[in-house]
């Protein structure tokens, strides 16, 4: 992994049956898996062209190929290999080289469309970092979708998500979810964190817990730094 200056906030951390997605607290991200604990930055990259085949990993680490596309050309940005609707498959980003997202195009372990998503994002696409998320975030125990909104913004990240909807079998898009900044998930917890930073990096901690597929604010906690 690059030890460059960091631009990219997304987390994973895994601690023995507690998984959480950390997004934007701070300019790096940790794995915490077994008791092994690793930093990483995740730096901007760049790029003219990727070279073909060319690896990367998602924000919740599924792995990704980045297709040979010169920047400014119109093609696929990246694939990625997930589990979604109960079966293996892949995700597409399509859009304008090097990050420009104009759809998102998800297909079965046949490479059968089930479904096309119109977006409008800039996320993170570089050889080390894609910035999408793939996992449950509402505690059904269906992958959920997130892709980030724009790469280079402040402490406040921007998110957008879709749910799976099990009864029509697609994603649904999510506004309340997707207006959380830097959003936390907690499946041992079974709630889901936003932490907002204001403009003294005094950190502000709004708690929420899903009821009948809404989320519900249970509580705020504020951290003064300074």
């Amino acid at each position: 992994m690059s030890q460059g200056e960091a631009h990219s906030h997304a987390s994973v951390s895994q601690v023995e049956n507690t998984r959480c997605v950390m997004i934007g607290l701070k300019a790096s991200w940790t794995v915490v898996r077994q008791g092994a604990i690793a930093c990483c930055t995740l730096g901007i990259v760049s790029v003219v062209m990727h070279s073909p085949g060319n690896a990367s990993f998602t924000a919740s680490f599924q792995p990704c190929e980045l297709p040979a596309i010169a920047t400014g050309s119109n093609g696929m940005l990246a694939r990625c290999q997930v589990d979604f609707a109960g079966s293996s498959g892949t995700v597409e980003l399509v859009g304008q080289a090097p990050n420009q997202v104009h759809e998102v195009v998800f297909r079965g372990q046949n490479d059968e469309t089930v479904q096309r998503i119109p977006v409008s994002a800039r996320p993170f696409i570089d050889p080390e970092n894609v910035s999408i998320i793939v996992r449950d975030m509402n505690f059904d125990g269906m992958p959920d979708f997130g892709l980030r909104d724009f790469a280079l913004t402040g402490p406040n990240e921007p998110w957008q998500f879709w749910l799976w909807d099990r009864a029509h079998n697609r994603f649904v898009f999510h506004t309340a979810l997707s207006k959380l900044p830097n959003p936390e998930v907690s499946t041992a917890s079974q709630v889901v964190r936003a932490h907002v930073v204001d403009d003294h990096s005094n950190i502000t901690t709004n708690t929420y817990t899903w009821h009948k597929g809404d989320l519900v604010l249970q509580g705020s906690a504020r951290e003064v730094t300074r």
